[in-house]
C-alpha cells in the first residue's frame, strides 16, 4: 500500500473509533461529563430556604468557587420535586433523568416521604430495594450515582429514629458514594434542632447551610479523577518517637468551611502526652485550640477551646484504643469516645480549621493508625461501627491508614476527596 493510501486508511480508522465512542456515550445518555443532576424531593429542591436556595444550591455555589480556581467547570441541574419518594422517582427516571445527558446523579431521597412514620418496616424494605434499583439503573446508563442519607423530621418518634439510623448505617457501607445529612442538624432524637427548621419537614436557611457543609467539596473532582471508593487497609500503623522540635507533625486542613464533624484515630502509648490537637475559628464559634491527651495518671483528657475538660478512661496501657471526637454544630455539643464508650460532653460550637497529630508534645513513644475525618456529627450507632465495624464512608473527607510499610505514600488519603495530609 502506498504511503498516501496508508495515511488515508489510518485516518478513517481513527475517525471510526472516535465516532463509535461518541455514539456509545450518547446512547448511554452522556454528553457532559461535568454535569451533576440533583434528583430527589422537596428538601434538595430547596423547600424552607429563601428563594429555594437550599443545600444543593449552596453546594453548587461551593463548586463554582472551586471552579474559578481550577480548570474544572461544573454544571448542576435540579430535577427534584416536592413529595417524591423512591417509587415516584423510579417512575420518572427515564423521562426526567436520561434527557439531561449528564454524568453524575445525586439521589436525594429520605424515609420520611416513603412513609416510615406511618408504615414502618415494609416501607424501610421498599426504600432499600428501590434505592439499590436506582443505583444500578444509573450505572447501567453511564451515570455515577451519589446517595444522600435520611435526615430528621419533627414528627418522628423513637421507633422512626431507629429506622433512620439503621438505614443510614446501610448506606454508609453500600458500594456507592454517600452524604451524611443527618449528622448536620439532628437533635440526637431524630428532630430538627431548634432554630434550624422552617416547618416540621423542612430546614430553614440555617439548616440548609449546615446540610451543605456535609458534602465533601472535592468529591466530584475526585470522582472525575477516577479515585475509587476507599477500602480499609489491614495491619497498617505509624510509630512515632518524641524527638522534641524535630518530631514528625501531620496536619489535616478541611476543605472549605466545616461545622459538624467527626474525627477518629486509633493509637497506643504507655506514657503521658498529647494525642491530637485542633484549631477552631470563625465568627460566632468558640475559637482557639482543643487537645486530647493522656494525662500523668494515664487518663484520656479533652481540653476544649472553651476551657472545659472531659476526663475519661485509662489508656496508657500500650494497647490499641480508638479515640473519636464528634461535634454537632447545630446542637452545640462535642462528645468524646474511647473504643465506642462515651467519656463525656462539652457544650460549644466549633469550626475546625486544622487537626494535627504528632509534634513535640506527644508521648515518648506512640503509634497511630486509621485517621478519619467526616464532615458530619455521628450518633452512638455510627461510633460503634467506627471502633469495631467496617469502614463508614458517608461524608468521609479523610481516611489515612498511616502505613509505615508504604514507603512511597505513608500518609496517603484514600477517601474520595483530593485533600491531603501535610507533614513536616
Amino acid at each position: 500500500m502506498k504511503p498516501k493510501q496508508l495515511l488515508k486508511s489510518l485516518v478513517c480508522i481513527l475517525l471510526f473509533f472516535f465516532t463509535a465512542n461518541a455514539f456509545g456515550q450518547e446512547e448511554q445518555g452522556i454528553t457532559n461529563t461535568k454535569k451533576i443532576i440533583y434528583f430527589g424531593s422537596s428538601v434538595p429542591k430547596g423547600e424552607g430556604a429563601t428563594n429555594q436556595h437550599g443545600y444543593t444550591s449552596i453546594f453548587t455555589d461551593i463548586l463554582q468557587k472551586r471552579s474559578s480556581a481550577s480548570d474544572t467547570q461544573w454544571e448542576t441541574v435540579n430535577i427534584s420535586i416536592g413529595g417524591d419518594n423512591t417509587v415516584k422517582v423510579l417512575k420518572r427516571y427515564e423521562k426526567d433523568l436520561l434527557p439531561q445527558k449528564g454524568h453524575y446523579v445525586v439521589f436525594a431521597l429520605a424515609l420520611g416521604n416513603e412513609g416510615i412514620h406511618e408504615h414502618g418496616k415494609p416501607v424501610f424494605d421498599q426504600f432499600e430495594k428501590n434505592m439499590k434499583i436506582l443505583i444500578e439503573k444509573a450505572r447501567s446508563d453511564g451515570y455515577v450515582p451519589v446517595v444522600t442519607n435520611s435526615y430528621t423530621r419533627n414528627d418522628y418518634n423513637e421507633h422512626d429514629y431507629q429506622f433512620i439510623k439503621q438505614m443510614n448505617l446501610l448506606i454508609h457501607r453500600w458500594d456507592v458514594r454517600s452524604i451524611n445529612l443527618l449528622g448536620a442538624i439532628d437533635d440526637l432524637a431524630g428532630h430538627w434542632m431548634d432554630g434550624y427548621w422552617a416547618d416540621g419537614a423542612h430546614p430553614n436557611d440555617s439548616g440548609h447551610l449546615e446540610m451543605a457543609y456535609t458534602i465533601v467539596p472535592s468529591l466530584f473532582d475526585a470522582l472525575e479523577a477516577g479515585k475509587p471508593l476507599p477500602v480499609r487497609v489491614k495491619g497498617s500503623y505509624l510509630p512515632m518517637k518524641n524527638r522534641g522540635q524535630k518530631t514528625k507533625l501531620l496536619t489535616f486542613t478541611p476543605e472549605n468551611i466545616v461545622h459538624s464533624f467527626t474525627t477518629s484515630i486509633s493509637f497506643k502509648a504507655n506514657k503521658a502526652g498529647q494525642i491530637l490537637t485542633f484549631e477552631s475559628g470563625g465568627p460566632n464559634n468558640h475559637n482557639g485550640s482543643g487537645t486530647v491527651k493522656i494525662n500523668n495518671r494515664g487518663d484520656i483528657t479533652y481540653s476544649s477551646p472553651r476551657a472545659n475538660t472531659i476526663q475519661g478512661a485509662v489508656v496508657n496501657d500500650d494497647q490499641w484504643h480508638t479515640l473519636t471526637l464528634t461535634h454537632y454544630y447545630a446542637k452545640g455539643i462535642t462528645l468524646l469516645y474511647i473504643d465506642s464508650m462515651l467519656q463525656g460532653t462539652v457544650h460549644e460550637k466549633l469550626a475546625p480549621l486544622e487537626i494535627q497529630i504528632g509534634g513535640s508534645k506527644i508521648p515518648k513513644r506512640v503509634a497511630y493508625k486509621d485517621w478519619l475525618f467526616y464532615r458530619s456529627g455521628m450518633n452512638q450507632d455510627e461510633i460503634n461501627q467506627i471502633a469495631d465495624g467496617p469502614l463508614l464512608k458517608s461524608s468521609l473527607e479523610l481516611y489515612a491508614p498511616l502505613d509505615e510499610k508504604n514507603a512511597e505514600a505513608p500518609y496517603v488519603n484514600l477517601a474520595q476527596s483530593l485533600n491531603t495530609i501535610a507533614h513536616q
